[in-house]
């Protein structure tokens, strides 16, 4: 897998494989007012009420919203979160998996108006390449109410580097670009689910296994590394794709590494965007031989 952007945006958007259906892009207006999901929370998988999830995040300096890139639903959950954090936090920041950190510039002339939605919406394609429609609602939703959006990653090219040659390939000038330390995950559970995810399609070369495993660390290290800077201004919520912060690991140990903060990771659920019944999501997550339940702190159920 030579492009590293597949495996980091992709497969490690859901925590399921196989295909996913694409949900309808066209999604809710910003203005309008969403009905609250049923949560489920990991601890005792006990569905709580909207209150008490409205709670936790009140006691969050983190929170971390996560995705499938392409699933219209998952953008509408989190703004859902998005709304209810800046109610609690209102000078809390946007932190964006999508946007990397030499790009801030476009981040804040859009907040700012000072460039106009449709430029906006070529440079997030250039930048990102998934609809910008259906992330439209939570970043009108930050423009609207001058929130600022804070790119998180660390160039592409220098991702790319690290995957076709390693850390020692790297550049000064692209060194410079990523967090002076850079560690692989110490979770055994993300360590295996990467590994899994990354030699998904068949057999992967260990000396080529190990510097694509560099690249997912400097992946998330750097954003790790940007979440902690931007919370040293206030509150942050991060948008990234759920395999970016399942386990408690990733993004979140990452950060937990650089500044004291009180996180809670939030997923939408079903991770793979298929429509069930919600008494059966429960039933799922509260399954004893459920190994869901402990990808996140809070589930957000998908009907």
């Amino acid at each position: 897998m030579d492009h590293i952007l597949l495996a980091a945006g992709l497969l490690l958007s859901a925590p399921q494989m196989r295909p996913l259906p694409r949900a309808p892009a066209a999604g809710r207006p910003v203005a309008a007012a969403n009905t609250p999901s049923i949560v489920v929370a990991s601890q005792g998988a006990a569905v709580i009420d909207w209150a008490a999830f409205r709670a936790a995040l009140g006691a969050a300096d983190v929170v971390l919203a996560g995705e499938q890139h392409d699933l219209a639903a998952h953008h509408l959950a989190q703004l859902d979160v998005l709304r209810e954090f800046h109610a609690l936090k209102p000078g809390l920041s946007v932190g964006l998996e999508m946007v990397d950190r030499t790009q801030q510039a476009s981040l804040d002339d859009y907040v700012s108006g000072k460039m106009s939605e449709a430029d906006f919406a070529a440079f997030w394609k250039k930048a990102w390449g998934y609809d910008f429609a259906i992330y439209r609602p939570v970043l009108a939703y930050a423009k609207a109410n001058r929130i600022p959006l804070k790119g998180l990653n660390a160039p592409l090219s220098v991702i790319r580097q690290i995957a076709k040659g390693g850390m020692t390939s790297l550049t000064p000038a692209q060194r410079a670009q990523l967090p002076a330390r850079v560690e692989q995950t110490s979770d055994a559970r993300y360590l295996a689910y990467i590994k899994e995810s990354l030699s998904g399609h068949g057999p992967v070369d260990p000396a080529r296994l190990e510097r694509m495993m560099e690249a997912m660390a400097a992946w998330n290290e750097t954003m790790g590394q940007s979440a902690a800077d931007a919370l040293a201004q206030g509150p942050v919520l991060i948008i990234a794709g759920s395999g970016h912060m399942i386990f408690r690991a990733g993004i979140n140990e990452s950060l937990s590494r650089r500044a004291a903060a009180v996180s809670a990771v939030v997923l939408p659920y079903p991770q793979d965007g298929e429509h069930r019944p919600v008494p059966d999501l429960i039933k799922e997550l509260q399954d004893p031989a459920s190994k869901d339940i402990a990808l996140g702190d809070y589930f957000q159920l998908l009907p």
